[in-house]
């Protein structure tokens, strides 16, 4: 369930600005302040505007190898909605690269409860869902450290380069993951 829903409509975020605003509606009202009340007035309308969107662009990055462009609509450091790109025409060589479904719905992956944000390491059995949070440099080790291990044990082969798992992306993948930097960097 969803902050909005769960609070009929109304994000979290939005309700405790709204608190923390209408507090200081009440102290600027019960207090003889230095300033005057239009003023106090003023500064508590400006607060309560809703913060202004702006336009990031991005790139998809579900593992097709299409790296569609797309439009990030932020506010206040929250993607909102995500748009595909609308600055071509439908001449040849001058197409819009739209996004799928997939592309265009990354705002709820990205904005997900459940994603994790920091590195875990497992402290329990496998399959008890014990974790602990670790700093990114021991993540990197572990991950660095146990990827030499397995080329020393096995050879560069055993290395599996998982493709399509929704994260790579185009980001530094290509078309195909045989041609990607990864795949490069796997086999030196």
């Amino acid at each position: 369930m969803s902050d909005t829903e769960q609070y009929g409509g109304i994000s979290r975020r939005t309700l405790v600005k709204s608190s923390a605003i209408g507090s200081l509606a009440l102290a600027a009202g019960g207090l003889s302040l230095p300033f005057g009340m239009r003023t106090a007035a003023a500064a508590v309308q400006r607060a309560i505007q809703p913060a202004e969107e702006k336009v990031v662009w991005g790139a998809c990055s579900v593992n097709c190898g299409s790296r569609c462009a797309l439009q990030l609509h932020v506010k206040d450091d929250e993607v909102v909605w995500v748009e595909s790109d609308t600055t071509g025409d439908d001449l040849y060589g001058q197409h819009q690269v739209r996004a799928c479904l997939r592309g265009r719905s990354i705002r709820r992956r990205i904005n997900h409860p459940d994603r994790l944000n920091y590195p875990m390491k497992r402290v329990g059995k496998r399959g008890e869902g014990k974790f602990e949070r670790i700093t990114w440099q021991e993540a990197l080790d572990t991950i660095s450290d146990s990827l030499k291990n397995t080329v020393e044990k096995y050879g560069n082969e055993a290395v599996y380069i998982n493709y399509t798992s929704g994260i790579v992306g185009g980001n530094i993948t290509r078309s195909s993951p045989y041609a990607s930097l990864v795949a490069r960097l796997m086999n030196c």
